[in-house]
């Protein structure tokens, strides 16, 4: 049984690392999210767009790991309720996780600034990513004009820009 392109996921990164970009970030990640669509709507191989298959990245782990233990205070039953012991560990985990976000901030600007992770620009698009690709396979592949594309509530005027934007990100624009 061949392996079907839908078993690749990227997961949808707020940053990742700089030297991975170029050889295996967003202009990949489009041509997949292509390539996926080709398959899903059954477009003939002939007609997929010519371009090698996508380098994508391997689990790429970038933790910030927690500087300290949380330590809770004991429960003193004698003089005190359920409800105030409750709250003092509340108070006590807020203030722990205020500060271990703060240092998360911290270190992130710092490599973003170093340049050790590039910020992903992240789209508001409400339309479904899936139906995206397919739109730019469609166009790219088939010729279909936008205005047959057109359907659902979607002009063709937005289709198009969409379309655009994705055949830019993965190097086919004007092709």
């Amino acid at each position: 049984m061949p392996l079907s392109l839908a078993e690749f996921k990227i997961p949808r990164y707020k940053y990742f690392p700089s030297h991975l970009m170029d050889r295996c970030g967003p202009k990949m990640w489009a041509r997949l999210g292509i390539l996926q669509a080709c398959e899903r709507l059954e477009i003939p191989h002939g007609m997929w767009p010519k371009f090698a298959f996508p380098q994508l990245p391997r689990e790429y782990i970038h933790p910030y790991a927690v500087s300290d233990r949380l330590a809770l205070p004991s429960f003193f039953p004698l003089n005190e309720s359920e409800s105030e012991w409750k709250a003092r560990v509340q108070t006590i985990v807020d203030v722990f996780v205020d500060r271990e976000l703060d240092r998360f901030r911290q270190k992130l600007q710092s490599d973003v600034k170093g340049k050790v992770l590039t910020p992903i620009k992240q789209t508001r698009d409400t339309t479904p990513i899936k139906l995206r690709y397919e739109w730019a396979a469609k166009r790219h592949c088939l010729r279909t004009p936008y205005k047959e594309l057109a359907s659902g509530g979607y002009t063709a005027e937005r289709i198009s820009k969409t379309v655009s934007a994705i055949l830019k990100q993965a190097g086919l624009q004007g092709k």
